[in-house]
């Protein structure tokens, strides 16, 4: 068995391990009551939200290219293009953001500097991770009932990412941390280590359109997080237990950091961790509804994607 079989085979292993998981504790009688009572015009409504996202996440991509690069090629549909390649590649690649890596194939592709359009595909899910765990500790912080530990694993994180945003954009305190690490390594490796310094430093250096990607990136995540909030709504039409959306803005960001776990897309790990956090609050059933329902807009950016990649003349 070659080593790209194995993978797989752990990935697939991976996503059907969860979904085993997921699917003992869900009552499929209740589970069909739940998509029965379901109201039909909300949840086509939050669904086709959820894809038109995409133009939001091309949009902050494209900023921060725009700051670096003045190439030609880099136009808001060429971008969008590639994003919903990504997500259809998001499908078999590993984890749940292994799209990622047919974003930067494509876009580097006849380009002289490689290594500085390519670093814009990290630093964009950098700024998406350090926006919405920036939200989930901020929505943790005023509510009550949220334990210890999820707050401690929020603030852990977003300072653990505070650290990359300072580390990468103030020369001065990197110096000193640098300068220790790089006797360890060959001298390949140390030029190596400086050139993806450089190009990290270079796009974090670029205020105007950092400051200009976080806030896009806040606007976008906002209205993801609001979105999974609609299509709750959609499940408990008509009940009147509807849980806060200051849970949405804690338990999202946990969920969506979950997919980044070796596996076939995030499937089975985004449905256990939709259940595990959602189902106190609104029952297994519509928690692993609302996981289903998120997947459905995630399969049409794929569905999207992939009919684009037919149309590449490059494939």
């Amino acid at each position: 068995m070659n080593k790209k079989t194995l993978q797989l085979l752990l990935r697939v292993i991976v996503s059907a391990t969860f979904l085993f998981l997921v699917f003992r504790k869900i009552d499929f009688r209740m589970l069909y009551v739940t998509v029965r009572g379901c109201y039909l015009p909300l949840a086509v409504v939050s669904i086709a939200i959820a894809v038109l996202l995409s133009f939001l996440l091309s949009a902050r991509w494209l900023v921060l290219l725009k700051g670096q690069a003045k190439s030609g090629r880099i136009r808001f549909l060429s971008i969008w293009k590639l994003t919903m390649i990504g997500q259809f590649f998001n499908n078999f690649l590993p984890t749940g953001a292994g799209g990622d890596i047919a974003k930067v194939f494509y876009l580097v592709r006849g380009e002289e500097n490689k290594l500085l359009l390519g670093s814009s595909v990290l630093i964009d899910r950098f700024i998406g991770a350090l926006t919405v765990i920036t939200m989930g500790v901020l929505a943790a912080l005023f509510t009550a009932t949220i334990p210890l530990g999820i707050r401690y694993l929020l603030s852990l994180i977003l300072l653990f990412l505070l650290f990359i945003l300072v580390f990468f954009s103030n020369r001065k305190i990197a110096s000193p941390l640098y300068s220790g690490v790089r006797r360890i390594f060959p001298g390949r490796m140390k030029e190596t280590m400086e050139n993806t310094y450089n190009v990290f430093n270079r796009y974090f250096s670029a205020r105007r359109w950092l400051l200009a990607a976080l806030g896009l990136s806040f606007l976008m995540q906002s209205i993801s997080i609001f979105t999974n909030y609609l299509m709750t709504m959609s499940l408990l039409w008509g009940k009147s237990s509807m849980p806060g959306i200051n849970l949405f803005f804690i338990y999202i960001p946990l969920i969506w950091a979950s997919t980044m776990v070796p596996s076939l897309g995030g499937l089975g790990i985004r449905e256990f961790t939709y259940v595990y956090f959602f189902s106190g609050a609104m029952g297994k059933e519509n928690a692993f509804a609302l996981s289903a329902m998120f997947l459905i807009s995630v399969l049409i950016q794929s569905i999207i994607g992939a009919f684009i990649m037919l149309l590449l003349k490059e494939r």
